[in-house]
């Protein structure tokens, strides 16, 4: 989403991989994107196009997210 106006968005395989984190090896699921084909949506005058609706629609999801099980992470770790 980039300034409620514009939105891409793709299909990212999610394939299983073993990773190190704190001297142990654990299993997850890993987003495997790099070369995913984005669909491009933009707002524009009407806002019954799909493009309008998934920009707002976008935007309500995020926002949901964001206020519900954000949280500020310190990178210094402070």
């Amino acid at each position: 989403m980039i300034n409620k106006e514009d939105a891409f968005f793709g299909y990212h395989p999610i394939k299983p991989n073993k990773v190190r984190a704190q001297g142990e090896a654990i299993e997850i699921h890993d987003l495997v994107g790099k070369e995913t084909v984005l669909f491009h949506h933009s707002f524009n005058d009407n806002e019954s196009s799909s493009g309008a609706q998934q920009i707002q629609q976008g935007s309500m999801w995020f926002d949901s997210v964001w206020e519900t099980i954000g949280r500020e992470f310190d990178l210094d770790g402070h």
